[in-house]
């Protein structure tokens, strides 16, 4: 059995990282082609992607995502009375789904995310399974602190941690999950209505465990477009 991870503070402690000072409420996000904006303040994107995965023409085996911070500046126009802000993208994941993924023993996933820099929580791979009525359930397996420089990219066996348990949650006309972390605790519900894809984080965590949920996301969103791509070409 794989080591559990909980979704707050002493989590990161007893992987041996520093946990973030800036603890994040609720929120909800959507996905609006490479963006990601939060439901509260929709014209400036809080991520992005360097590639549309929600394109079933999208052939790129490796997405980078970003985190687009604002900086505020400490001086107000005088006249107007306004605090400038200025927009500053980090690189901080790669979201992976390699070229014939389904036939390849040389990788350690169909789909998996690593860390651009040190400072986030590892590297993440799905685990996933068939459940009733031929839904997918996932568990997002967490190898703490490694980065994609590191060799292996991933821990095996009882070395992960489950970061995230997600569970198919049927309602009429949508395509819905609950997020829950290793103690069955919902930490996000996520809801794709039509081209409408949206994640409703509900309860408060690290800036860093807000990066990876909604990195996770995207790459379960990744792999709801590319399984549909495949069945059609392979089908």
């Amino acid at each position: 059995m794989p080591k559990m991870m909980d979704s707050g503070l002493q989590s990161y402690k007893k992987t041996g990282r520093n946990p973030s000072n800036d603890i994040l409420g609720p929120a909800v996000f959507f996905l609006s082609g490479q963006s990601v904006l939060a439901e509260s303040a929709t014209s400036t994107p809080l991520y992005q992607l360097n590639s549309d995965i929600k394109s079933i023409s999208n052939k790129d085996s490796s997405v980078a995502f970003e985190r687009v911070d604002q900086d505020v500046s400490e001086h107000e126009n005088q006249n107007e009375g306004v605090t400038a802000s200025k927009s500053r993208k980090r690189h901080i994941f790669y979201l992976a789904h390699p070229v014939n993924a389904h036939y390849r023993t040389d990788i350690p996933a169909k789909y998996y995310i690593t860390a651009a820099v040190p400072e986030m929580v590892g590297n993440i791979r799905f685990e996933t399974f068939e459940t009733r009525f031929k839904k997918i359930s996932f568990k997002a397996m967490l190898s703490a602190n490694k980065t994609a420089s590191d060799k292996p990219l991933f821990n095996e066996g009882t070395q992960q941690l489950l970061l995230f348990d997600i569970q198919p949650n049927w309602k009429v006309g949508r395509n819905c999950y609950k997020w829950s972390d290793s103690n069955g605790r919902q930490v996000a519900v996520e809801e794709t209505e039509g081209e409408k894809y949206k994640v409703s984080i509900t309860r408060s965590i690290s800036q860093e465990l807000r990066d990876a949920l909604v990195a996770t996301w995207l790459l379960r969103l990744w792999h709801d477009t590319a399984e549909i791509t495949s069945t059609f070409s392979f089908g």
